[in-house]
């Protein structure tokens, strides 16, 4: 009978021991920070304190979890590039116990390259480039998703005031832009390359007009104008005007429906673009302040 006691005694002690240390930490260690990244940008991870730390990172196409070198610390510094996408943990070590936390995925940010829309009064050459002639007049459109930041520029020279998403060309030059996404504001991105304008040089300097399709009836009187313009839309909805001048930079903006009047007296004289929208359609005008 005590044989039987005994064996039951260590085999009870046994069990303890194999269960204290098979037992879950007394402490959940979780990852938290910014796990969204805009591209070319870091991010700092961290974890709750503890005693140690050892942070691990799992491809996102498969596989274990491994540790990261030298990422010993309470936080983590993770790359857009280097790191994303990936999962990653922590294992926290506590009076001796140490706890994986649960993975958290790190992803980036993508954007399709920066996209600029030509429109107006142009040929194009066979080599690609925009042929105006004097009194023409291009419009250059910089397209979603890039809506802060913009810059506009000629011969890779800042162009001064030209901040807007469109800009108004009516001289020859090599024009580009760079402008950032409205979810990533501090990361830029480039055209990358020029859209060189050039004279023409047929006789009479004849182009053919290349415009985007329009479905607005628009009127605009007078034209030139000295002191006031009287707009007129054939439609009951709301419509958007703005007025831009060739620098791309709005001088007047408003909503209406079927007619309004400008008031132009305060603007320096020269070529203006009107740009009139609403749920029917567009219209893109060209207005002259004498």
């Amino acid at each position: 009978m005590k044989t039987t006691i005994k064996a039951a005694l260590a085999g009870a002690a046994a069990f303890l021991l194999w269960a204290g240390a098979n037992a879950q930490c007394p402490h959940d260690p979780t990852v938290t920070g910014n796990l969204l990244l805009c591209p070319e940008s870091t991010s700092i991870l961290s974890t709750q304190q503890y005693d140690s730390f050892q942070w691990y990172k799992r491809p996102f196409s498969g596989g274990s979890a491994q540790p990261i070198p030298n990422a010993t610390n309470q936080t983590l510094e993770v790359d857009a590039y280097y790191d994303t996408p990936s999962y990653i943990s922590v294992a926290a070590t506590l009076n001796g116990c140490t706890e994986q936390s649960p993975e958290v995925l790190v992803d980036g940010l993508a954007f399709l390259p920066v996209t600029v829309s030509s429109f107006g009064d142009f040929s194009i050459s066979p080599e690609g480039e925009l042929i105006i002639c004097s009194g023409d007049t291009v419009w250059m459109e910089v397209l979603l998703p890039y809506t802060l930041n913009i810059q506009w520029y000629n011969d890779w020279e800042p162009i001064a005031g030209a901040n807007n998403d469109t800009l108004v060309v009516t001289t020859p030059g090599n024009y580009s832009v760079s402008a950032s996404p409205t979810e990533c504001p501090d990361w830029t991105a480039s055209l990358g390359l020029t859209i060189p304008v050039i004279w023409g040089n047929t006789p009479g300097c004849l182009t053919s007009v290349k415009v985007p399709k329009e479905t607005l009836q628009v009127g605009i009187t007078p034209n030139p104008a000295t002191s006031r313009v009287q707009v007129t839309v054939a439609d009951f909805a709301p419509v958007s005007l703005v007025l831009l001048d060739v620098q791309g930079k709005i001088v007047r903006e408003r909503t209406f429906a079927e007619q309004t009047t400008l008031d132009v007296a305060d603007l320096p004289k020269g070529v203006y673009v009107m740009r009139l929208t609403s749920k029917q359609g567009s219209a893109v005008r060209k207005l002259v302040v004498e």
